[in-house]
């Protein structure tokens, strides 16, 4: 803080808009105040040139007011950059996971399969995010609000707009690409219809959502227009718009992350593939506590005063709230990328040939076309591994219960189990 002549002082209040200037001039006069500008004024006087500044001058005006004087009494504004360093990093780890996840689908199946795509469109979401953001920097975001100028204000409120209905369609797609995941490797029972009935969900809870948000005020452009007092329009109140798609896109993923766990609970596995799952479920649910605390920050700092600053706190939320769950939905698919690998190399098996075999039940009709049992045939997935030169590979047959009991092999008819174990192997 610099201290200013009373002719310094003068020149600075010529400066101001009109409105702001009669404000300091019209100050009540308590015999206290210093005719240096910069320094410390009695609280009283200090409200009531605020108050008289709220009410006389419009924001842009308020804004010049509060820029200039600052800066001539040599206060920089501050930065608030805590976030980028953790968009950024979780950004690449999610981009490198999606490319891990696909490799692992061009070395094993040769496939590209539906939730694969759902996965990609995501991470372009993602990666469309956090464009927007770094070109939000160059205008301006994190710096205080009254440092700021009408069109980098303008330029950044736009931005926001758009990352907001970006974020939203990035988790619907990474909860549709889920989704149909669990379609893919849930088979039997009654898994099929409800994991539909949550797919159909998840697009007309999410798409509504959308509309809600994207269409919130009228006309549209006031969304990021309305921080100017001098623009007519009108806006659904604030929190309620926050509040409500924020509870219902929680709930959709509350549901998404428990859709599986009846079927798992049925699997035989081991206890380190038991662990592995409760690891990927985990990371399931600090998706849910990073949704938590962005909504929780974002209801405590909506009528902030300095918002370009404040909200970018809650990009960071945001950020690891979507490439966290880009990067749990990976990990499947990874560490079956890494095992292959490693049994290629050698590590695991050093000559040989291995063979385990993975039973799962499944409907199949007679010959009259009626189920005699409501399983009557059994899965066998059988992996086979040859000295470590390939990868590792599903070899699958239906054999009939009768042929099973002949082969030694029994396993209750009535006994439900939904997978194919190696899916979350």
């Amino acid at each position: 803080m610099v201290s200013l002549t009373m002719e310094e002082s003068l020149a600075v209040l010529l400066a101001l808009p009109k409105c702001a200037m009669d404000c300091m001039i019209g100050v009540p006069n308590t015999g206290q105040g210093s005719t240096d500008l910069c320094a410390p004024q009695p609280q009283n006087m200090t409200d009531w040139v605020t108050g008289c500044i709220k009410d006389d001058c419009s924001t842009p005006e308020a804004l010049f007011t509060q820029n200039a004087t600052l800066r001539a009494c040599g206060v920089e504004p501050s930065v608030e950059r805590t976030w980028l360093p953790v968009m950024t990093t979780f950004l690449i780890v999610a981009f490198a996971a999606v490319v891990l996840r696909v490799a692992n689908r061009l070395y094993t199946t040769k496939t590209y399969w539906w939730d694969d795509v759902f996965l990609s469109l995501s991470l372009a979401g993602s990666l469309a995010y956090a464009a927007i953001h770094y070109e939000a920097i160059g205008h301006g975001y994190g710096h205080e609000f009254w440092s700021l100028s009408p069109d980098q204000i303008s330029y950044i409120s736009a931005g926001a707009y758009a990352y907001m209905l970006v974020f939203h369609a990035a988790r619907m797609l990474l909860r549709h690409s889920q989704v149909l995941f669990f379609l893919r490797i849930f088979v039997v029972g009654n898994s099929k219809p409800m994991i539909k009935g949550t797919m159909i969900a998840n697009v007309v809870i999410s798409t509504c959502l959308g509309l809600v948000l994207a269409f919130q005020c009228k006309p549209v452009k006031y969304f990021w227009m309305r921080w100017d007092s001098t623009q007519e329009g009108k806006c659904l109140n604030n929190v309620h718009v926050l509040s409500i798609t924020t509870v219902f896109a929680m709930l959709l993923d509350a549901w998404t992350l428990i859709l599986p766990l009846p079927y798992v609970a049925r699997l035989q596995l081991s206890v380190r593939k038991r662990v592995g799952i409760s690891v990927m479920l985990a990371t399931g649910l600090s998706i849910l506590a990073f949704s938590i605390l962005k909504f929780w920050l974002s209801i405590t700092i909506m009528d902030a005063t300095n918002p370009t600053a404040t909200f970018a706190q809650i990009t960071m939320w945001a950020s690891l709230e979507i490439n966290v769950g880009i990067i749990c939905a990976c990990l499947p698919g990874i560490r079956l990328l890494f095992s292959n690998l490693l049994r290629r190399s050698g590590w695991f098996i050093s000559g040989g040939i291995g063979r385990s075999e993975h039973i799962s039940l499944s409907e199949s009709p007679d010959r009259n076309g009626k189920n005699s049992f409501p399983e009557s045939q059994i899965r066998i997935t059988t992996t086979i591994q040859t000295k470590a030169t390939h990868a590792m590979t599903d070899s699958e047959s239906h054999l009939p219960l009768h042929e099973m009991s002949s082969m030694g092999v029994m396993h209750p008819a009535r006994q439900e189990l939904g997978v194919v174990a190696n899916a979350w192997a």
